[in-house]
């Protein structure tokens, strides 16, 4: 199996998922979907971890047409079809993901989505769970790798403190120190729009 490469700017997210950020609702709407084949493939990253990203509607079709569907299938189906189905390989454990990619002033992103009812998850800790979307800024470079940059959650919290942003969002966590943004997606996709152009 051929692997291309893929460069992860915040690698903490491998190590403690609390350095990115997470919003309650996607970072995108419907009108700024914009598929990306060239994100197509194997893919692997700077930790070794494994990425086999294919297309979501090639996925849920493969044992299921879309004609044969139930309504609940449809439904998801219609939504996520422009979406990627991600299987990520680390340390012999398996995660799998929805990434959405989404284009903002011509700037590429991925909403990245956990399926549900994942195996290293047990039942108790399924019920306690909710699930968030992430935000992924990437660009393919002229050698076919990926560049990703996650939304960094210290970055925001210090931009919180110096109030120098105004988005819907609630502290969380034990000790009200994690950040979730529970803006509408199309105030999300506001923001992203106006701080485009940061390095943060």
């Amino acid at each position: 199996m051929k692997f291309r490469n893929v460069i992860f700017i915040l690698i903490c997210f491998f190590i403690m998922s609390s350095c990115i950020v997470k919003s309650l609702n996607p970072f995108y709407t419907k009108k700024s979907v914009s598929f990306d084949e060239r994100f197509l493939g194997n893919w692997k990253d700077g930790k070794n971890g494994n990425w086999k990203i294919i297309a979501f509607k090639d996925e849920i079709t493969k044992e299921n047409p879309v004609k044969k569907m139930k309504e609940d299938d449809l439904t998801f189906y219609e939504i996520y079809k422009e979406s990627f189905y991600i299987l990520r390989e680390y340390k012999n454990k398996e995660t799998v993901y929805l990434a959405t990619p989404f284009k903002v002033k011509g700037e590429t992103f991925l909403d990245f989505y956990p399926l549900d009812f994942q195996e290293e998850i047990d039942n108790l800790l399924e019920s306690h769970m909710v699930y968030t979307h992430s935000l992924v800024k990437y660009d393919i470079k002229k050698n076919g790798d990926i560049e990703i940059k996650w939304l960094d959650e210290d970055k925001i919290e210090n931009l919180f403190k110096q109030n120098k942003i105004k988005i819907e969002h609630e502290k969380i966590g034990a000790l009200k120190d994690k950040f979730l943004l529970t803006a509408s997606s199309e105030n999300l996709e506001k923001f992203v729009e106006k701080y485009i152009s940061s390095s943060d």
